[in-house]
């Protein structure tokens, strides 16, 4: 097995404690591997334990503010296989203890698995397949890694029985994977490796080709509102252009017809025109002379009623309709 950098946990806290192994926590037998505790600050010991606590341990010393910690196993045996966990001492206690690694040791039994794919190791995605796993008889659990299988039980599978269905492939789960066999009494040591089958996950033609026809007519769609935005935006800034246009030629129409109407001359009764003869002919004229509206948006049109002062009580209104005169008033 090729070698990788595994870092399990790298991006935990540095104050929080965990443990990893380089390359990696599944090993072939006779390689060597290297096992890192992290702990947080103030830790004057640390000890690597193989198994339940009180068995086996190394013991490290931190060398100032070091937080990462390693531990060496050269040349690997079924014996280094197990599980291992973290310690280390604070405050006068021992009490800072890790999750557990599972050292994988490979390579035991030298039986050599296959591994196939049913019905093909070339399928799309939501379809079903089974990747058969076929050892000798005399194992009872298989193992089923995806990669290089490095981390245990984080990229392996192992079950009792040698078939394992995946149910709607999808995308991500293309790419190698490796079966093992073992004995469930000794679940750490396993036989050789298989022969790494590639599982390849692909669009079909036709998914593909309604993929990129939903897409072109999503496109198209998205265009064509596009387009009918702006006609109605263009549309309807014509229609306020129009009707400021309309407005402006009304004002000025009526800008002309005010301007060349002449002044209007006010005559009441013919009987009160006599009976005020005493009035001055001046004060008439500047009283009955409207002049023009110098502004159109300022021109008020009235209704006036001549009266005519009469001795007792007489009606305001005058009764005869065509006694009504129009003016055109300006207002200032």
């Amino acid at each position: 097995m090729a070698p990788s950098l595994t870092l399990l946990l790298a991006f935990a806290s540095s104050s929080s404690p965990c443990i990893w192994a380089v390359p990696g926590a599944v090993i072939p037998n006779g390689s060597s591997v290297r096992i890192f505790c992290r702990v947080p600050p103030g830790v004057t010991a640390l000890r690597l334990y193989h198994g339940e606590p009180g068995g086996r341990w190394h013991e490290r010393l931190p060398e100032g503010a070091q937080d990462v910690v390693n531990f060496s196993l050269p040349k690997v045996t079924q014996l280094d296989a197990g599980k291992y966990f973290c310690d280390y001492w604070k405050q006068r206690s021992w009490t800072g203890q890790t999750e557990l690694l599972e050292l994988v040791v490979t390579g035991i039994y030298k039986d050599q698995p296959s591994l196939t794919a049913h019905p093909s190791a070339q399928t799309v995605p939501g379809g079903n397949l089974t990747l058969q796993c076929q050892p000798v008889s005399r194992y009872d659990t298989y193992i089923l890694c995806r990669g290089g299988g490095d981390s245990f039980p984080q990229d392996c599978s192992p079950q009792s029985h040698s078939s394992f269905l995946i149910s709607f492939v999808s995308l991500d789960q293309a790419g190698p994977y490796t079966c093992y066999a073992t004995q469930s009494i000794s679940p750490h040591l396993w036989t050789l490796p298989s022969n790494p089958l590639l599982l390849s996950v692909k669009l079909s033609l036709d998914v593909s080709t309604a993929i990129v026809a939903s897409a072109a007519a999503a496109f198209l769609l998205l265009v064509l509102l596009l387009l009918l935005l702006l006609l109605c935006l263009r549309r309807r800034r014509g229609k306020r252009s129009m009707s400021r246009g309309a407005a402006y030629d009304g004002t000025k129409g009526q800008m002309r017809h005010e301007s060349s109407s002449p002044p209007v001359l006010i005559h009441g009764e013919s009987e009160d025109h006599d009976a005020q003869g005493a009035e001055p002919e001046a004060a008439r004229q500047r009283d009955t002379l409207v002049p023009l509206a110098e502004a159109p948006q300022e021109v008020t049109y009235a209704q006036l009623h001549p009266v005519r002062p009469r001795a007792g009580v007489a009606p305001l209104l005058s009764q005869d309709p065509e006694a009504c005169v129009y003016a055109t008033l300006t207002l200032s």
